[in-house]
């Protein structure tokens, strides 16, 4: 699913929240054997990382200040991952996004709704190429 031929999946954690970057990285780790997961507290890392480095799968959290909202930041975040699956986290499910201009990118999903390996694995599923 996803994998490169290397056998690793490539993914990105942007969530300038340290406790929220582990538990999701500790679930990637329990959902697939060999997942390389980057964390990134900033856009402006990842734009910057991504360039060296090519992600299959992205999390982006709803608020990575001085962004508030995904709207300011899907437009920075696509073309720098645009071949990913980007999904869209949040604790705040309330939060509409107009995602028509971005086919690669899913959500926004409540964080809350990911806490164990078999929701995150559900939703990978459900929206990583394969």
């Amino acid at each position: 699913m996803g994998e490169e031929s290397g056998g690793s999946l490539r993914v990105a954690i942007i969530d300038d929240d340290p406790v929220e970057t582990e538990i999701l990285s500790i679930l990637m780790d329990e959902v697939f054997e060999a997942a390389d997961v980057s964390s990134f507290a900033t856009v402006s890392e990842f734009i910057d990382e991504s360039r060296k480095s090519d992600f299959e799968l992205v999390f982006l959290d709803r608020r990575l200040p001085p962004y508030a909202s995904f709207d300011e930041t899907l437009p920075l975040i696509v073309p720098a991952a645009r071949d990913a699956a980007i999904l869209l986290i949040t604790a705040h499910t309330f939060e509409r996004v107009d995602l028509s201009a971005y086919p690669n990118v899913a959500g926004p999903f409540a964080k809350l709704d990911l806490m164990t390996p078999e929701d995150l694995r559900s939703l990978i599923e459900r929206h990583l190429p394969n």
